[in-house]
């Protein structure tokens, strides 16, 4: 890395960090209650999709006879659809 390179890194940084300070100065803190529905948007945004493929999965087990074997997957599955809402819902707001 060539000091041209390093220096426009750490430009970039210090940019960065200047706009997130501006921008707390701006917006304020959040509210106790803005918290605590972000936590009930999370909270939910992973607890339908996995109680839904744990249903399906299930609806699919007495279907084809196979134990727990589709349950276990469709709640892997609604965990990792949850978990990819929160996290995109997460990246937005930043």
């Amino acid at each position: 890395m060539s000091t041209a390179d390093g220096k426009q890194t750490f430009v970039e940084s210090v940019a960065k960090r200047r706009e997130l300070h501006e921008k707390h100065e701006r917006d304020g803190d959040r509210s106790f209650w803005q918290s605590v529905g972000t936590m009930g948007t999370v909270g939910w945004s992973i607890a339908i999709p996995m109680t839904a493929g744990t249903l399906f999965g299930r609806w699919l087990d007495t279907r084809l006879a196979s134990g727990h074997v589709f349950m276990f997957f469709f709640m892997l599955v609604g965990l990792s659809a949850g978990c990819t809402v929160v996290w995109r819902m997460i990246m937005e707001k930043r």
